[in-house]
């Protein structure tokens, strides 16, 4: 591990989510990497008893590395008494701010990166912060739309939540989704619509996996009935084939296991170097 430096902090519409970054005290960049890779963080004061970083997606680009982008929740364990414990690493991020002193690892690793695969179409499926590698690869097509006229991938971006209020990035997205050209379909999707004063249509509405359900032709499992607007779900479905595309799944692990067991069933490959869904299983 290596020190590096608190360089921003910014918390979401909903207080338990923020977006930072960190840099380099020297000023030097950091190491390459392929978006969709992640590093290792931690800090001096997390408790004696678990002193172990934690791995985060990185959310920022391979070419800007002066600093580097982190999407995070603050974790809430449950004691035996019922009440609520901070998270080992997030707790002590909460309690930092800008300019603090946190340690990283130099080398980003992980094979959740595009080149696992040659498919043209990369449908991504993210519950919560698990976006943040996605949100890496669509700025980095994002670049190569906007130097070369066309993206060398084209990009289904789904995002699962519980509130609105959770769609980190969802303008950012939004923005670059706007652009016929470039071909990124951004779906965001709410577990608790009926709970919840922000949803909007045409938000999608249910679980991710029941969405992903719905959309393979298969029945729900969860209690909120998945539906996304026609048109969204005709353009998800013409880009998910197994002809053509791949499955990218991050967050958590039971959206990971229904969908993948799904995609399974419908003659997607699953193992081995002819994947074609690919899962980031940490947790």
């Amino acid at each position: 591990m290596e020190r590096a430096r608190l360089a921003s902090w910014e918390l979401l519409d909903d207080p338990d989510i923020a977006i930072f970054t960190i840099d380099r005290p020297d000023g030097e960049p950091f190491a390459e990497f392929e978006p969709g890779q992640y590093t290792q963080l931690a800090f001096w004061d997390q408790p004696e008893d678990d002193p172990r970083p934690r791995q985060f997606s990185i959310a920022s680009t391979p070419s800007d590395r002066a600093s580097l982008e982190f999407y995070v929740i603050l974790v809430r364990d449950a004691d035996e008494d019922g009440s609520n414990r901070q998270g080992v690493f997030t707790g002590a991020l909460w309690r930092h701010a800008p300019g603090d002193e946190v340690l990283y690892m130099p080398r980003p690793a992980g094979r959740f990166v595009p080149s696992r695969t040659s498919q043209h179409d990369l449908v991504c499926a993210a519950t919560g912060t698990g976006l943040a590698p996605f949100v890496s690869m669509a700025r980095v097509y994002w670049q190569d739309y906007q130097r070369d006229g066309r993206s060398p991938r084209r990009l289904t971006v789904l995002h699962g939540v519980s509130y609105a209020s959770q769609l980190g990035y969802r303008a950012e997205l939004e923005a670059l989704a706007s652009h016929a050209g470039f071909e990124l379909l951004y779906v965001p999707v709410v577990s608790r619509p009926t709970q919840d004063p922000g949803y909007e249509e045409p938000m999608g509405r249910g679980r991710l996996n029941d969405v992903l359900r719905m959309i393979c032709g298969e029945p729900a499992i969860g209690r909120v009935e998945p539906w996304l607007p026609a048109e969204v779900h005709d353009q998800v479905r013409e880009r998910f084939s197994v002809a053509g595309s791949a499955a990218y799944l991050c967050g958590n692990p039971g959206m990971i296991s229904d969908v993948k067991d799904v995609l399974a069933g419908k003659g997607f490959p699953t193992t081995g170097r002819e994947s074609q869904v690919i899962t980031e299983d940490y947790w």
